[in-house]
């Protein structure tokens, strides 16, 4: 069954309602390879829903991804998440999407 939300991901928050310039400047901070992830992108069975392009950041020695969305429950906005991940969720990001360069 296709995923429907964001939460059943885990991890933990790091920004709430925040804007796109805000999530990029977190990602490009806090993690050294980053991906543009764009709106209906799909991760894990769940189509990412974002008000535009924005950053996706990968620690790879942490296995961690730090990922955008956009919830459409009131007052949430964008969120930022930091998630579990695998090699197998590192190499979908790396093979479906344009890597930033610093």
């Amino acid at each position: 069954m296709q995923e429907r939300c964001v939460n059943n991901f885990g991890g933990k928050v790091l920004l709430m309602d925040a804007k796109t310039n805000e999530v990029n400047e977190y990602v490009r901070k806090n993690t050294k390879e980053q991906y543009e992830i764009y709106p209906g992108f799909e991760f894990r069975g769940l189509k990412m829903l974002l008000s535009s392009p924005m950053l996706v950041g990968l620690k790879i020695k942490k296995k961690k991804i730090i990922l955008p969305f956009t919830k459409l429950c009131p007052k949430y906005g964008t969120v930022l998440f930091e998630i579990d991940a695998t090699d197998e969720d590192f190499d979908a990001i790396r093979s479906e999407l344009k890597k930033v360069e610093n």
